[in-house]
């Protein structure tokens, strides 16, 4: 479906109707059930190095996602056309809004798993504390404004009438808070180099 058959959503439940239909349906089944099924059949697996696999191919794929929203899509956004900007946004958006909580669920879930398998729970180092600290300050930003940024995005590029103010303020505010992700996600990982060396 394309978005020129769509309409401004009038509640939560259409919204992801309409970005599923969208982004495609294939690709919304996918973009929920991988992301939450690896760390499961990590997990369940029972082999560390399975799971190690899984937090690093997820949590690389969320990081590399993070990277190119700040620096280069919120930017190219802000620089088009307002007729540009929803074109592109009316590809871009649909697909991120549903594939990325799934992808930082799973990234959670499969360093909780990872460190439970390896026995870092029992005994938490200031570094395992940070990283948890950190993880959960991103699923709050994550489910938080940076949700509440998009939904609005998507409301507008759906909309029969695109308020295009409001679509680039939005942008602008989804490109400001990428970057305080972005700032999070390097912080999380200098306390898996402190994990890793035992601090």
């Amino acid at each position: 479906m394309s978005l020129v058959d769509a309409h401004r959503p009038t509640n939560r439940r259409e919204r992801y109707r309409l970005m599923a239909d969208a982004a495609s349906r294939p690709f919304a089944v996918g973009a929920v059930a991988v992301p939450l099924l690896l760390p499961l059949l990590g997990y369940l697996s029972g082999d560390i190095r399975v799971m190690f696999t899984v937090h690093l191919f997820l949590g690389a794929f969320w990081f590399g996602t993070a990277v190119l929203g700040a620096v280069v899509l919120g930017p190219v956004m802000g620089s088009l056309s307002e007729e540009a900007n929803v074109e592109f946004a009316s590809g871009f958006v649909p697909k991120m809004n549903i594939l990325m909580e799934p992808v930082s669920v799973g990234v959670v879930g499969s360093g909780l798993g990872l460190a439970a398998m390896m026995g870092l729970l029992a005994s938490p180092t200031p570094s395992l504390w940070a990283a948890l600290v950190l993880a959960v300050a991103l699923l709050v930003l994550g489910f938080g404004p940076l949700h509440a940024f998009t939904s609005g995005m998507f409301d507008e590029i759906a909309a029969e009438e695109t308020d295009h103010e409001r679509l680039a303020e939005l942008n602008k505010k989804y490109g400001m808070l990428s970057m305080v992700e972005l700032v999070l996600m390097i912080a999380i990982v200098a306390t898996m180099s402190g994990i890793r060396w035992g601090f």
